[in-house]
């Protein structure tokens, strides 16, 4: 996947308007760890990274843990599953690979955001003033479970629709399976009624 320069420079403005613990000055070293990967996704979705996890490495080993442990609890579930051959390049600060990485997770995050507003717009209005007006504290924890209770509810009924979209699909399949079969018989009998046919005209000229 290559972007051009014009969306290179957006992204790059995305990146320097965050408040990373590091500044951005060579972006494929800069991000080699994955430790700003994590923080990223902490700003945005604080409630699905634990920044405990995530240190900052030199080392190609402690590197390429902090990849698989957020690709393993994090980004697989973005959809953004990444490759072991990709891990490697990208903690061996190959160019070019963290720019497409980056530009596919700016996309998932803000799905995921539209995806909660519109989770907890209906919600926060059944919500109690009382439990909002509490404090800014405890009203961010109340959204942030509200958010995943809501994110978890919807997950699980798109797993059973997915699951009863597959079983649908196999009685299709057994269906059409059974149609095939009988249009054979179909096409079987028809020539032996017009071979009997055959046989009893050549019979009665005879």
């Amino acid at each position: 996947m290559q972007l051009n320069d014009k969306v290179l420079e957006d992204l790059y403005q995305w990146i320097d308007s965050l408040p990373l613990s590091r500044p951005k000055k060579r972006i494929e070293r800069d991000f080699a760890d994955g430790k700003l990967i994590a923080e990223i996704i902490h700003y945005y979705l604080p409630q699905l990274v634990d920044l405990h996890n995530y240190t900052s490495a030199n080392s190609l080993d402690q590197k390429k843990l902090n990849w698989l442990t957020l690709n393993k609890k994090v980004l697989s579930n973005f959809g953004l599953d990444i490759p072991d051959v990709i891990i490697v390049g990208l903690s061996n600060c190959k160019p070019g690979l963290i720019e497409v990485l980056l530009f596919n997770l700016r996309l998932k995050i803000d799905e995921e955001l539209e995806l909660q507003t519109k989770l907890v717009d209906q919600p926060l209005r059944h919500t109690s003033l009382s439990s909002i007006r509490a404090s800014p504290a405890q009203a961010k924890f109340n959204l942030t479970n509200l958010n995943r209770l809501n994110y978890e509810e919807i997950k699980q009924q798109y797993f059973q629709q997915e699951e009863q979209l597959e079983i649908l699909e196999s009685k299709l399949r057994r269906l059409e399976h059974v149609l095939q079969l009988k249009d054979k018989r179909i096409e079987q009998l028809s020539k032996n009624i017009e071979n009997d046919h055959f046989i009893k005209s050549h019979r009665s000229n005879k």
